[in-house]
């Protein structure tokens, strides 16, 4: 389920034939088999969701394209086996590493303000390459499944830079959600806050976001450090940078 959450729209499956088919499986280079079936590393299969019902706030179905999602653009992905992971089960799931991904690794964050001025600076840098690299897995879509047409003929989507790639993820996940009503009420109500899923989906959103960012400067080290706010004023980079 995380796995579909964090792919969001994969560049392979983001054009008509994906989304007349609702199909997003794609090839995986390595073997050239859909979801690297050949190597074992995955295979296509339905996508499963909650058929659990909509808490009272939200009395509406079929109206926003996030319920039940990624329903609204498909229903079948890649589903990796083992430690594989990745839209098309090319890459390791977190944490793991290697050509087999057997090897497990432990990431250790740090509190900003003990980091040196040369890694706080390491750190911007890497932010600002994000903010200057069109990402090459992922774009973001322009407009509402159902603008896209019935058969997907005008699909829309754009590429995007790595780092607004992430902030456009937040943006969608936590926009306002229709709730209909006098006046066609729009209320900020959001599966990424306002549910039980708060800690585990911010948890995956900031292990994809360490991950693109590792893959775009080539430094598998990397690590996202975490800022404590009671140290702000006391930390130059904090502000004036980010």
């Amino acid at each position: 389920l995380f796995e579909t959450c964090w792919s969001q729209f994969p560049r392979p499956c983001a054009n008509s034939e994906g989304l007349r088919t609702k199909e997003c499986c794609p090839v995986w280079s390595g073997d050239g088999s859909p979801c690297g079936a050949l190597s074992g590393r995955g295979f296509c299969a339905d996508v499963s969701v909650s058929d659990e019902p909509n808490g009272p706030q939200y009395p509406h179905s079929g109206i926003d394209d996030r319920e039940r999602w990624p329903l609204a653009f498909f229903n079948r992905t890649c589903r990796c086996a083992g430690n594989y992971g990745g839209f098309n089960c090319g890459e390791c799931k977190f944490g793991y590493w290697g050509s087999n991904c057997a090897e497990y690794r432990e990431s250790v964050r740090r509190n900003i303000m003990t980091m040196s001025t040369t890694e706080q600076q390491k750190f911007i840098s890497y932010l600002n390459l994000a903010k200057n690299t069109i990402n090459p897995d992922y774009v973001i879509s322009t407009g509402t499944r159902a603008e896209m047409g019935v058969n997907g003929e005008s699909p829309m989507f754009s590429d995007i830079n790595t780092y607004d790639l992430f902030v456009w993820i937040h943006y969608y996940v936590s926009r306002d959600t229709f709730l209909g009503g006098p006046g066609n009420v729009w209320r900020d109500i959001d599966f990424a806050h306002e549910s039980a899923a708060f800690l585990p989906w911010h948890r995956v959103y900031l292990l994809h976001w360490e991950h693109e960012i590792r893959k775009i400067t080539g430094d598998f080290n990397f690590t996202i450090p975490y800022w404590d706010w009671r140290d702000a004023q006391s930390c130059e980079v904090c502000t004036d940078n980010l």
